[in-house]
C-alpha cells in the first residue's frame, strides 16, 4: 500500500510515509515533511482492503 498524507503544519500534500510498522490488526506510518514537521498515523488494516490484480 502506497501511503501519503498532508503535513498538518505547512499543509503540503503527498508526503510519503518514511516508516511503517504493523502490529496485529493495526498499521502505523511515520511521516517527515520538508518543513521538518514529524507525525504518525495509526489505522486498522481491515479498513484498507488490498486489491488483487485482474
Amino acid at each position: 500500500m502506497i501511503t501519503t498524507d498532508t503535513c498538518p503544519s505547512c499543509l503540503t500534500r503527498g508526503i510519503p510515509a518514511a516508516k511503517e510498522r504493523r502490529r496485529g490488526l493495526h498499521i502505523a506510518h511515520g511521516y517527515i515533511c520538508r518543513c521538518g514537521h514529524r507525525w504518525a498515523t495509526a489505522r486498522l488494516i481491515s479498513a484498507y482492503p488490498t486489491r488483487k490484480a485482474a
